[in-house]
């Protein structure tokens, strides 16, 4: 029992030291700021979704983070030789990553809660969270445990996740309603959720909904036994080398070799090799763009977000119709005047965000192989470095917005606020990437960052929808807001696109020269940045 405290007190701090219980308190406020704003038909009409897809699955992003960076420290391996064995110390990080979830729900729930049954809310909701949380993070952390990237990690367990979220929705949404749903055990999750904020009731009732749930804990139980087990130490010693750190992938500003690549700074032939290639290709900024080119299938996570834009576009010309009309007539909420703020939400500022958060974790595992600190002796320099990887985040965004927004259905007309949104809003991209770079020093830390910076992505557009005049006019500080102004229907839609234009390049660069001082600061006092 002491070694379990012992453990549960450390993973505690490291929650706590990497920012991950500061950003589910920032999370709880905001979301429940934006239930109180919302009308009361919207707020039973969201929460529940709200509650699933977001709350509920925060601490499955954390588990894959936090299981890369004891990778690369040496953690797993050092806890190998402790009492503590890979399934309790699995069974702990679940339950560590569950608790910031269930304080982040409770708020959200008494203020969705319906009069006269808050208790009986807290009870169910509270309940569907926790199961469901519980249920992401194991599987986060089982299929994890066998990848060696952060990117690897995220892009291995999307197929195991995706039925996970896909299909409960459905059943929330009302759009599949069958036995075969129940096979999926979230879905005990999401409909307890549901059960508890509005009071419907969903099949099976009776006998089945207690053998559901009942099916849903052993799932529970069981997924948890399976992550400890694909967490043995033996298991990862086969794969990483018996308690060195993981191979990691090779660089072209990568100069040495060893457990920490790069610490060394000793020239070998491979980099010999390659500075005479990239003085073939004249800058050095030219060589990295070639490796980058020659290598783009050893970041699939990059070319995966690269053309999500097209399948969220269709997924949204499909399912937006259908869900306005499920809203306005359960629940008597029409969504249909606020479309420009879900698309300002969903399409505008969400794709910059997936391609700036992909990019930006390739910058922090580059932080940790101690890329950046070759820098200070090869021929690229750091801020030629950083100008890459804001360009490329940069020009995906916007050949992303490019295919999605005239495809989502929900774009205003083609005009020049229409444009003037679309490069603003690709602007931001690069801005997540420097934002990740100056505020975070880790993987674990990076996520951190990049929820933050999604949280801002999402409660922008609602925020400057619904938010009189002037209240909404703080929000001009950040970048991503002048997007919002050039679009139908925004306190900003009046303005000229040219004045719009010039207001969103200025605080997008004010913001970019800020970030980039912070980075260059911080990096001189990294060790080994």
């Amino acid at each position: 029992m002491n070694r379990l405290a012992g453990t549960f007190a450390l993973e505690a701090k490291l929650a706590w030291r990497y920012g991950i219980v500061a950003i589910a308190a920032v999370l709880a406020v905001l979301w429940t700021g934006l239930l109180l704003a919302l009308p009361v038909s919207g707020t039973q009409a969201v929460v529940p979704f709200l509650l699933f897809l977001d709350t509920a699955g925060f601490g499955a992003l954390f588990a894959v983070g936090l299981l890369m960076f004891e990778r690369v420290e040496g953690t797993a391996a050092a806890r190998a030789v402790t009492p503590v064995s890979p399934r309790e110390g699995a069974l702990v990080r679940v339950g560590v990553l569950s608790l910031p979830v269930v304080a982040m729900a409770v708020p959200m729930i008494v203020v969705a809660a319906p009069d006269g049954r808050l208790w009986g809310a807290l009870g169910y909701a509270t309940a569907g969270v926790a199961l469901t949380s519980v249920l992401l993070v194991a599987v986060c952390l089982g299929v994890g445990a066998r990848t060696r990237t952060v990117q690897g990690a995220l892009l291995a367990t999307a197929p195991a996740i995706a039925p996970l979220i896909a299909l409960p929705v459905m059943h929330l949404a009302g759009v599949v309603q069958a036995p075969w749903l129940w096979a999926v055990p979230t879905t005990s999750g999401a409909e307890m959720i549901n059960r508890g904020l509005t009071g419907q009731v969903g099949t099976p009732e009776g006998l089945g909904g207690g053998i559901a749930l009942l099916y849903a804990v052993g799932c529970a139980v069981a997924v948890c036994w399976w992550a400890g087990r694909r967490s043995d130490p033996e298991v990862a010693a086969v794969q990483h080398g018996r308690g060195r750190r993981a191979p990691t992938k090779s660089h072209p500003l990568d100069t040495a070799s060893g457990p920490h690549q790069g610490a060394n700074l000793r020239p070998d032939r491979a980099g010999a090799r390659h500075l005479a290639r990239t003085r073939r290709w004249g800058h050095p900024l030219m060589g990295l763009a070639r490796y980058e080119l020659v290598g783009v299938g050893r970041d699939p996570l990059l070319v995966t977000v690269a053309l999500a834009p097209l399948p969220l576009a269709l997924l949204l010309r499909w399912a937006w119709p259908p869900l306005v009309e499920y809203l306005r007539s359960t629940h008597g909420f029409d969504p249909a005047p606020h479309t420009p703020a879900v698309f300002g939400a969903l399409v505008l500022l969400h794709i910059p965000v997936m391609v700036g958060a992909v990019v930006a974790l390739r910058v922090a595992e580059d932080i940790d192989d101690r890329i950046l600190l070759v820098l200070r002796v090869s021929p690229l320099s750091l801020t030629a470095y950083f100008v890459f990887r804001t360009g490329t985040a940069c020009l995906i965004a916007l050949v992303g917005l490019t295919i999605a927004v005239p495809l989502s259905g929900l774009a205003p007309t083609m005009s020049p606020g229409l444009v003037t949104a679309v490069v603003l809003a690709a602007l931001f991209a690069p801005l997540v990437v420097l934002a990740t770079a100056a505020f975070a020093s880790n993987k674990v830390e990076a996520l951190v960052v990049i929820k933050a910076v999604a949280a801002v992505s999402a409660l922008a557009p609602v925020l400057a929808w619904v938010l009189p005049t002037p209240w909404w006019s703080p929000l001009l500080a950040l970048p991503p807001a002048w997007s919002l102004l050039a679009l139908p229907g925004y306190p900003g839609d009046t303005a000229p696109s040219p004045v719009i234009l010039l207001g969103g390049l200025v605080t997008a660069a004010a913001a970019a020269l800020a970030l980039g001082r912070r980075i260059r600061s911080r990096l001189q006092r990294w060790p080994g940045g």
